[in-house]
Formats: structure tokens, sequence, C-alpha cells
């Protein structure tokens, strides 16, 4: 017995079939979502029993899109930040990388400029390279990183509250 293909229907957003757009990020899936709730809910409101039931369901996706944008929020702060890092090399060295500079064009406006002054300031080798971001970072010879941080504070004016240090030695 032969089988008869299956037409299945495919959203034109997200590529995906329609019962799988929430799991892919699809906006218009949400959207219909919450307008098909909103109406729900509109003739829930009148019935008891029906409103309660459609009090839960409503709640998780509330919480669900409350979720998202906090999470945005916390990405943000953390990208608007100057992280220091310290990473260790052949085990004996150490280089201070700063990262973040783009945030503060106001305060540190020429790169390669702050990079001389730390390196005089540490009496290191100090240089501008291009991060993973394809970002401007600043990378010090030797551990420098609690007095890096005062530094670009001091001299830049830079909130110290922005700057993270990261410690991925050893």
């Amino acid at each position: 017995m032969p089988l008869e293909p299956v037409e299945v229907a495919y959203c034109s957003a997200c590529s995906c079939p329609p019962e799988y757009c929430e799991y892919a990020g699809c906006k218009r899936a949400k959207l219909e979502e919450q307008m098909a709730k909103a109406s729900v809910g509109d003739g829930g409101d009148g019935a008891g029993s029906g409103g309660g039931a459609d009090g839960a369901p409503a709640a998780a996706p509330a919480e669900e899109q409350g979720g998202k944008p906090a999470s945005d929020k916390k990405k943000k702060a953390k990208a608007k930040g100057l992280t220091i890092t310290r990473t260790s090399r052949n085990k004996k060295k150490t280089i201070t990388n700063v990262a973040g500079l783009e945030h503060f064009a106001d305060a540190i406006k020429d790169v390669k400029e702050a990079s001389k002054m730390l390196g005089k300031k540490f009496a290191c080798g100090a240089s501008v390279t291009k991060g993973a971001t394809g970002k401007d970072e600043i990378d010090i010879q030797g551990d420098f990183s609690h007095e890096v941080a005062a530094f670009i504070a001091e001299k830049f004016g830079v909130d110290p509250e922005m700057i993270k240090l990261v410690d991925k030695g050893k």
C-alpha cells in the first residue's frame, strides 16, 4: 500500500513548520499567539472558570517575555563596560588585555595614544590589536590588571564600577 505525500505548510518568516515557529524565535508566531490570547482573554473574562484556566497559560508567556528583555539588558550592561582580562602564556608570563574601549570613545579618544601611555606608565610593551569581535583592544605585557584599572579610572575619567576584571590565568 503506497503512502500519500504529506503537504507541509512552512512559515514565511522563519521557514519552519508553524508548530515549530515558537522554538525558532519567529516573531510572526508570537504576534499571532498574542492576538489569539487577547481575543480568548476578552471572551474568557465573562466566564469565571474560563478566566482561571486562561490566566495560568497567559502568565507563562508574560514571564518569558519579561525574561528575554531582562537578559538583553544584562548583555547590554555587560557589553558596555571596560573589561580587563589577565591571561597566562608560557606558564610564567602574563598578558593584560583591555577590551571595550569603543564604549568610552569620548574619554579615550585615541586608542594608540592610550596604548603608548600605558606602556610608558608600566615600563612594558603595549600594543593595539583587533579582538575576537573585531574591535580594538590593548595588549599589555605583564600582570598589571589592578594597576591598569586604577590608571584608566584616574587618567581617562572612566567610572570604576564600569571596569570589570577577569582572570584567565593558570
